[in-house]
């Protein structure tokens, strides 16, 4: 498998990983578990077990970027796989822990939480999405 193929694949997992879990895994606990808590916690594991796939996924592409992009300081492909990975690290173990504190205390800040966790997500999203979209430019553009 060549190195674009490997980080497309490798980019799509992470990106259709996202989606999966934001679009239909998170909803779909809260839709059909009897209790609030109950598809909290469930909702809560998959964006946990997300967060884990996004930094193995995200390493491997830093480290196949690392390998194509010469020099690494001009690579806007590298630098979004390290946003994406920034906002997976904020997200899970900056922001979520004050969500799910604020929620079991039912702070009236939870709400407030939520919005920039699911703010922070998309933006890790958007930096996938991003990468995906100009990765078969940048390939072109160096050859490779």
């Amino acid at each position: 498998m060549s190195n674009l193929r490997a980080r497309w694949v490798l980019a799509a997992l992470w990106l259709g990983g996202l989606a999966a879990v934001g679009l239909i895994g998170a909803p779909t606990a809260f839709a059909v578990l009897p209790d609030r808590m109950q598809g909290a916690a469930v909702a809560s594991r998959m964006f946990y077990l997300m967060t884990l796939a996004a930094l193995v996924l995200g390493c491997l592409l830093m480290i196949l970027e690392r390998h194509h992009a010469q020099p690494l300081a001009a690579s806007k492909p590298f630098f979004l796989v390290l946003g994406g990975l920034f906002f997976a690290v904020l997200g899970e173990f900056g922001i979520v822990p004050r969500l799910i504190a604020a929620a079991a205390a039912h702070a009236p800040d939870a709400g407030i939480w939520h919005a920039i966790a699911s703010l922070v997500y998309l933006l890790q999203a958007a930096c996938v999405f991003a990468y995906v979209w100009i990765l078969p430019v940048s390939a072109a553009r160096l050859g490779r």
